[in-house]
């Protein structure tokens, strides 16, 4: 009966060894059979449920933006050949920004690329998209890199200079995105009339439009849309009401219109990254081999 028993707890025991074992086999190779299986579009595509044209389409994006980028930080060069300004031409360009989001509500993520590290006239700040399976990249927006995106579309960019008399309001233009053009399109820009720029000039003071600054806060705005840059900053009667070819409105104005066009959605959190090696080669393009020049003197 002992012998019996005991022959019951040996078998017991070699079961619960092999299954032990047979569960830790398998748990040390899942990760790499896993692993194998993520690096192929189809497979990750059959454990997500995602179509695998979708994963395909995006790995190539990622690719064709690494690509993009390693230009501009090794060459300082866009993907259309155009120089951008650089601060060194013997080394890597570092300083600047950019982000991977959809900005533009296509689904799909653009590339958006802030140029900062050069003088003012020389910062760009870039929106690119990707065109599949053209495997194309297409520059959609290049204005100054002071950008607001919004969640139906619209981005505001603001001016690189305010030298006019806006003063504590800095302005800006407003760009929307159009399907049909497969661009931004530019709806209008804000200037303004602060009090306090002008204060010193008898006559700028007594031609400030009072009547439409309804919360006497000294400032107006100016909504401009057209070709309004082509219009004369004064009338040849000096009528500084028309002073930007536009009739003057107050903040309330303002913030409707800002409304109008934004449809009154909240404005984008971009997850903008330093432009260097590490977060460039995490898009998966590989480092192309570049010799730099020698530095003169």
């Amino acid at each position: 009966m002992k012998h019996f028993i005991w022959m019951l707890c040996g078998i017991f025991i070699s079961g619960l060894l092999l299954g032990t074992l047979s569960a830790c086999g398998t748990g040390a190779f899942d990760p790499v059979v896993i692993a194998t299986a993520k690096s192929s579009p189809a497979a990750e595509a059959e454990e997500t449920e995602v179509p695998v044209e979708v994963l395909e389409e995006d790995t190539a994006r990622r690719l064709a933006y690494g690509r993009a980028l390693w230009d501009m930080y090794q060459l300082g060069l866009r993907p259309d050949g155009e120089e951008l300004e650089r601060s060194s031409d013997h080394g890597p360009a570092e300083g600047n920004r950019f982000a991977l989001a959809d900005v533009n509500g296509d689904g799909a993520k653009e590339l958006i690329v802030y140029w900062e590290q050069a003088c003012m006239a020389g910062m760009e700040g870039l929106v690119y998209t990707y065109d599949y399976p053209e495997d194309e990249l297409r520059l959609i927006l290049l204005e100054f890199p002071s950008m607001t995106f919004y969640e139906n579309g619209t981005v505001t960019a603001d001016w690189s200079h305010n030298q006019g008399w806006a003063g504590r309001f800095w302005p800006f233009t407003l760009y929307q995105y159009s399907e049909a053009g497969g661009a931004y399109e530019e709806v209008g820009s804000v200037d303004a009339w602060d009090l306090e720029c002008t204060e010193g000039d008898e006559v700028l003071t007594a031609a400030f439009p009072r009547e439409t600054d309804a919360d006497g806060d000294g400032l107006v705005y100016y909504l401009l849309t057209g070709e309004w840059y082509m219009n004369p900053h004064a009338s040849e009667e000096d009528n500084f009401a028309t002073l930007w070819g536009a009739g003057p409105v107050d903040g309330a104005a303002l913030e409707e219109w800002l409304r109008s066009c934004t449809g009154g959605t909240e404005a984008l959190e971009i997850p903008f990254q330093d432009l260097n090696e590490e977060n460039i080669a995490a898009l998966g393009y590989p480092r192309p081999e570049v010799e730099y020049p020698e530095p003169l003197g």
